[in-house]
């Protein structure tokens, strides 16, 4: 499990650890790459408009686009929390 969030300022960093992730996770204004156990994030909020449209163009086979997060330690926990 990963416990370790790691932020990158660099695009060219981020990226050579987002492709060797199998996915990239985008929950804006964040995108996650997972590299073993740990978590490296970058902040889209603090870069340049030019900088993100072309992380989204290097990634967009990799990436996905999270609506909601639901924290659950069962199924049945989960299941409750969606119906209320």
């Amino acid at each position: 499990m990963v416990r370790e969030f790691l932020e990158i300022d660099d695009l060219e960093t981020f990226r050579r650890v987002a492709e060797q992730s199998p996915l990239v996770i985008r929950r804006d204004p964040f995108l996650f790459a997972q590299y073993f156990a740990v978590m490296f994030f970058v902040n889209l909020a603090e870069m340049e408009r030019g900088e993100v449209k072309r992380l989204f163009e290097m990634l967009k086979g990799k990436t996905i686009v999270i609506k909601d997060i639901v924290e659950a330690s069962t199924l049945s926990e989960f299941l409750r929390k969606k119906e209320a």
